[in-house]
């Protein structure tokens, strides 16, 4: 009996041995996973990218090897010049080689969504060289043989339409190169004011892995070209940008204001402005925008502008519709469901930004309406499982819910906008989905493609939230969700925006919207997007240089009445650079119709034709310069370096996914499999016992 005793103490004792090395499995399996993690996020961190020492005239970056390497620098000069509806605008970036060898620098930065960059100069010493606009291919053919031949050379790639590329070859040691691009946009004129929006920093791109239930992910090609490096912030900043404007208004000025940046401001006769930065040069860490508000009773109600080239007469029309009546009755009850990024990209400001005007939107909700908040980062989460009734109750949980966001993890969008966009039509009801993000995404094509097949009856609202939103995604995807859209900068700014965006979502749109151009003519947008409150109808056409004779005629829908207005054809005003914007228009609808679907090789020979013969830059087309002297040594090498960005001014955080290819899941997965092993270590002991 003693013996069946003591081999049962001896059970025990192995069994707990037995236990308490499975546990140490589990724990060394976690310890490793949280470890991986740990450390991708360490290696992934933008800011990592640049090294820490940073020598006065020098930037340091973190070579292939671990070593330090030096960075190009640049310096930016924006000169301005706005007249009418139209910004003529130079970027000259100044390109210094602080080292004593023969650098190449490649610098990946911002542009305005809509600019046509039409113009390249490349400054050598007291020589200018003119670019050529060429098929992307056969650029960069060009720009590679001058780089191998040792002569300097500058090639402009874009990216994504807000998103550019100067490659810069064969920078001597402690040399320079000035190179200068030029471009051409549209005003935007909203709710009575003017304004102009100029980007100066990117926030970091995140890359999507993941496929949805219904959607497949499309793998983000040149995800290497939109990830640049970024500086170290706590060496202090880089690419200082100096900004010079000229604005010929052409009537009084009731407010002239920069959002972000205090501007030295200097009025002149006829209504003529000349702006500077009021401290010097700034830090390219978060956009400028300016804008400005006729005198009441001078704001404009239509203007139409040509410009006559090549036996081609070119316009611009922009026409604001007249306000909405004001509604006597109560206004109709709708679905709203607000879709919130708290990725990690959203950290700091954008955060405090976002959470604000969602509060805010809550508060605007009334009893019959319906809603609902989805989050997402690399998951999403929905408070409720479809949009329910407006009540104290839904509303108290909802600001509970609000109040408790905080931003972590990368930013899958499509998961949460097929949630958002689910269900059948209801023409009973109106139904709008208000989406906050940074748009710091990769894969815009993909995303916008649903929103276009999935929008249905719905309409969609987006809001740019932080110091750099993706102005382009921002835009596009209000556009193909036939909505608006609000960019927020500042947290001061939330009410004001916020209020003008519900006044929009509570009036209704112009729909219908038609111009009878003369015949013939080449009208972009063919078919005019719906508008809200305050915003105008603008188009663009080409047609015959004697065919503009008879008024134009613009015609809409709102609220099932019928809105038209007559413009003589005598009065216009003619505008340098009109035919630059309507090639920049009809460029935009044909990368829309490829973003629908259309086959890739019809999209790419039209796009083709238009950039060439109007000298655009675009997906398909690049310009570039080169010198015909070599200047680098036969046998001395140049080191190729990417020119770091800065992290916009007030994120604290950024998305880490993007830089690693070992995603959290996988990660949780090593672990497991440390656990398993552990696990499988402690049978194999036991049977040997």
């Amino acid at each position: 009996m003693a013996d069946g005793m003591n081999g049962a103490v001896i059970m025990r004792r192995e069994w707990r041995a037995l236990a308490r090395f499975i546990l140490d499995g589990f724990l060394a399996g976690l310890v490793f996973s949280l470890v991986m993690a740990l450390a991708v996020f360490i290696v992934s961190s933008p800011a990592q990218a640049a090294q820490a020492a940073r020598p006065a005239g020098a930037l340091y970056l973190q070579d292939e090897a671990g070593g330090r390497m030096a960075s190009p620098l640049v310096f930016t000069d924006v000169r301005m010049r706005i007249t009418g509806m139209i910004a003529r605008v130079t970027v000259e970036q100044r390109f210094v080689n602080p080292t004593d060898e023969w650098r190449e620098g490649v610098y990946t930065f911002p542009l305005p969504e809509k600019a046509a960059v039409d113009h390249l100069r490349m400054q050598v010493g007291e020589r200018v060289i003119e670019g050529m606009i060429k098929e992307r291919g056969e650029a960069q053919r060009t720009y590679d043989n001058a780089r191998q031949e040792g002569r300097k050379a500058t090639l402009v790639e874009q990216e994504r339409p807000n998103l550019f590329t100067t490659s810069v070859a064969n920078i001597g040691p402690h040399d320079e190169i000035t190179v200068a691009i030029e471009y051409q946009e549209s005003l935007r004129y909203d709710e009575g004011t003017f304004s102009l929006r100029f980007p100066m920093a990117i926030t970091p791109r995140y890359v999507p892995w993941a496929e949805t239930a219904s959607v497949t992910a499309t793998r983000v090609v040149d995800a290497e070209r939109i990830t640049s490096p970024v500086a170290d912030r706590a060496e202090g900043y880089v690419l200082p940008v100096r900004i010079d404007i000229e604005l010929d208004a052409g009537f009084p000025l009731r407010k002239l204001s920069s959002a972000y940046h205090p501007m030295k401001i200097v009025a002149g006769s006829d209504h003529r402005y000349h702006l500077t930065l009021a401290d010097g040069p700034v830090p390219a860490a978060r956009d400028f925008e300016l804008a400005w508000t006729p005198d009441v009773g001078t704001a404009p109600g239509t203007a139409l502008f040509t410009e006559t080239k090549g036996g081609k007469t070119y316009a611009l029309l922009m026409a604001l519709p007249p306000a909405p009546a004001k509604s006597a009755g109560p206004r109709p009850p709708r679905e709203i469901t607000y879709v919130i990024d708290t990725s990690g990209s959203m950290e700091g400001v954008s955060m405090e930004q976002a959470r604000e005007s969602l509060l805010m939107a809550l508060d605007r909700l009334a009893p019959g309406d319906r809603f609902n908040v989805i989050e997402f980062n690399s998951s999403t989460r929905s408070l409720f499982a479809a949009p329910v009734p407006a009540d104290a109750d839904t509303l108290s949980r909802a600001r509970r819910f609000v109040s408790g966001l905080r931003a972590r993890g990368g930013t899958e969008m499509l998961p949460a906008l097929e949630i958002a966009l689910a269900g059948p039509r209801e023409a009973s009801i109106l139904r709008q989905v208000v989406f906050l993000t940074d748009g710091a995404v990769g894969n815009e094509d993909q995303i916008l493609k649903l929103v276009s097949e999935r929008i249905g009856d719905r309409r969609l609202f987006t809001v740019g939230i932080g110091p750099a939103p993706n102005m382009f995604f921002m835009t596009k995807a209000a556009q193909f969700g036939r909505g608006t859209y609000t960019a927020i900068g500042d947290v001061r700014e939330v009410n004001e925006k916020m209020a003008a965006l519900f006044r929009k979502l509570e009036s209704p749109a112009l729909t219908d919207i038609a111009v009878a151009w003369p015949a013939g003519a080449d009208v972009w947008p063919r078919i005019v997007p719906d508008l809200y409150a305050g915003e105008p109808v603008i188009v663009t056409a080409q047609f015959n240089a004697d065919a503009l004779r008879s008024p134009l005629s613009l015609s809409g829908r709102r609220a099932g009445a019928m809105w038209g207005s007559l413009m003589p054809a005598t009065a216009n005003a003619q505008q340098a650079g009109v035919g630059v914007l309507w090639a920049r228009a009809k460029i935009d609808a044909l990368m829309d119709a490829g973003r629908r679907g259309a086959p890739e090789g019809e999209i790419r020979a039209a796009v083709l034709d238009v950039a060439l013969t109007h000298h655009i830059v675009s997906k398909f087309t690049s310009l570039v310069a080169v010198d015909v002297t070599p200047a680098r040594p036969a046998g001395a090498a140049a080191s190729k370096t990417a020119v770091p960005g800065n992290i916009p001014d007030g994120l604290t955080g950024f998305d880490a996914l993007p830089r690693t290819a070992t995603p959290a899941p996988l990660l949780m997965l090593a672990g497991l499999a440390a656990m398993l092993a552990a696990a499988a270590l402690a049978l194999r002991w036991r049977a040997g016992a």
